[in-house]
């Protein structure tokens, strides 16, 4: 069985990602060999998932000495990772825990949803408890587990409230992903090949030479060498800017600036993945008119996301447009009206281009809305 385990080295806050296939009876045995000591948990997981998996997770806990295990359910979409079901995770668990001295292990069995939302309620609670993430989509293996930034959207915003909480473990069991319907797993490509367009050349024509399809395919050596590969990039971002105080970990957004704007505007009608494609060819095509990457980094990136069967544009309803520009204007990373675009400049490389002028931005949003 191939595994791989991935450290992300932030000092005192170090944590190991733990990459396998079919391993999830093993999670509380691998909790207690990383020095979690915890005898309570509280388990945040959504219907769907939880149907599959909570009780070998519940057992596999108890087999390991957990006195208590609690499941709090949350929604599957991204419309339910808001303030309303953020709260009643934290009422949950003071609900379960409410003598003061109790500070039980949070467990986050799902996707980027539960990751985001059940990481901050962890952050919060009691000023904060530990937490161990288990993702359960491609997306979230590869990326949203992984940095500590964890949120919820509020206010017609995407994840403006948060918090920098680091995960004390990451438990991804590669054989979860056979449950997931064929979109989910393409979604997940997206950040994949983000990774290779702006971090790692050798990762994308590992792509380009068939790893991609073989990752579609769920065939599992590819999919532990990629995932091991896109944990192993992002922990060198963020051990560089744990923060994001830097500007390094601002690579990580190739593609999110427009596509988390046009995946608000059109009310989750794409999935994350989705819109970051749709988002990566509008930021290719801004670099390209900026004389920044030439076009053989277009054909080459387009080609990738055509493969992965990812879509690179979106018919809309009337009122699109000014939507996505409006939630593009609350992006973080814009300070005083000054925009700020991670574009790419080669392969495996990028550059951060602030104050784009509108008209260009304006144009590269109406090409990928139709």
């Amino acid at each position: 069985m191939t595994t791989a385990r991935v450290l992300v080295d932030l000092g005192s806050r170090k944590y190991p990602i733990l990459i396998g296939s079919d391993t999830m009876g093993g999670l509380g045995a691998s909790l207690r060999e990383n020095g979690l000591t915890q005898r309570d948990a509280f388990v945040i997981t959504n219907p769907a998932v939880g149907a599959h998996y909570f009780d070998t997770v519940r057992q596999s806990l108890e087999d390991s000495g957990f006195r208590r295990v609690v499941r709090h359910d949350i929604p599957a979409t991204e419309q339910g990772k808001n303030w309303e079901e953020f709260t009643k995770a934290c009422a949950g668990m003071l609900e379960s825990f409410p003598d003061a001295g109790a500070i039980p292990l949070v467990v986050l069995l799902g996707g980027g949803v539960v990751g985001d939302l059940g990481g901050f309620a962890a952050a919060v609670f009691r000023r904060g408890v530990p937490f161990v993430q288990i993702p359960t989509t491609l997306l979230a293996a590869v990326d949203s587990s992984v940095g500590g930034k964890v949120a919820v959207n509020f206010g017609g915003v995407k994840n403006i409230m948060g918090a920098f909480s680091q995960p004390r473990l990451v438990f991804c069991d590669l054989g979860v992903l056979r449950t997931l319907d064929a979109r989910e797993v393409r979604s997940g490509t997206a950040e994949i090949i983000k990774y290779g367009a702006v971090c790692s050349e050798s990762l994308f024509r590992q792509l380009e030479d068939g790893a991609l399809e073989r990752v579609l395919a769920l065939e599992p050596g590819t999919l532990t060498d990629v995932v091991a590969q896109c944990c192993r990039l992002k922990a060198d971002v963020v051990e560089k800017d744990e923060l994001d105080k830097l500007g390094i970990r601002n690579v990580l957004n190739f593609g999110h600036t427009i596509g988390h704007g046009l995946e608000l505007s059109a009310e989750y009608a794409l999935t994350h993945g989705e819109a970051i494609a749709i988002g990566m060819v509008a930021a290719t095509r801004m670099a390209v008119k900026l004389g920044m990457v030439g076009p053989e980094f277009e054909n080459r990136l387009f080609s990738l996301i055509r493969r992965a069967g990812l879509p690179m544009s979106f018919s809309g309803t009337p009122g699109l447009y000014d939507a996505v520009i409006r939630a593009m204007q609350s992006d973080k990373k814009f300070r005083d009206g000054r925009n700020l675009f991670v574009l790419p400049t080669a392969i495996g490389a990028w550059a951060p281009r602030e104050n784009v002028d509108w008209g260009l931005v304006g144009d590269c949003v109406r090409g990928v809305i139709s």
